[in-house]
């Protein structure tokens, strides 16, 4: 997918989600792109609420879109010969992953356009789930939370974007049984010598 056809694509789907009163959040690469670290994708991730499922599903077939995936957690759409790239989306259907998508900035992109983008610490948060849900992701999304802290220590990630609060995602750790691997991403890239004052943890 070039880098034009993307953001276009982008706007079609999320201008008839929108549309149609669906909330929805950049997550995936697109965020990460936002938060400050760029990298090739031809694939869009979004973040909704998985009670829109029926509304979605007509939208992403009316666009010429067929699910080819589809659990309680997340659904995966493609075009026909794959011409108009995957889609795929990720469900909240708890209070908690109401409030993630509530606390979305939108962000205006001169690339990508004007659209909400979850907060670096809930895209933490996300990428520990997706590897209690399917262990064989486990490599890469491990570089992404770290790729993610190692953005906070470098003091690149736009202002907007509210400080690391790693106690939020401690108890999600907890449950998702990773509060140990998160402890080790935390300490590959923060050390007892650095300021981490600076970064309100």
């Amino acid at each position: 997918m070039t880098s034009q056809k993307l953001p276009n694509i982008l706007k079609i789907v999320t201008d008839s989600l929108t549309k149609d009163q669906v909330p929805y959040s950049l997550i995936g690469a697109l965020a990460l792109g936002l938060y400050g670290l760029p990298r090739f994708t031809a694939d869009i991730d979004l973040l909704t609420e998985g009670r829109f499922w029926s509304l979605i599903s007509g939208t992403m077939e009316r666009l010429g879109y067929t699910c080819y995936q589809k659990t309680k957690s997340f659904a995966q759409f493609d075009s026909e010969l794959g011409v108009l790239g995957k889609i795929d989306f990720m469900f909240v259907n708890t209070q908690e992953g109401r409030d993630i998508l509530k606390r979305s900035i939108l962000v205006n992109n001169e690339l990508m356009g004007n659209h909400p983008v979850i907060q670096p610490t809930d895209y933490i948060t996300l990428k520990l789930m997706a590897i209690a849900n399917n262990p064989d992701r486990c490599p890469k999304d491990e570089g992404d939370i770290v790729a993610v802290f190692e953005l906070y220590k470098k003091g690149v990630i736009p202002d907007n974007f509210t400080a690391l609060d790693i106690d939020r995602v401690y108890p999600f750790a907890e449950r998702f049984g990773l509060r140990k691997k998160l402890q080790e991403y935390f300490d590959k890239i923060f050390h007892a010598s650095d300021d981490i004052g600076s970064f309100e943890l």
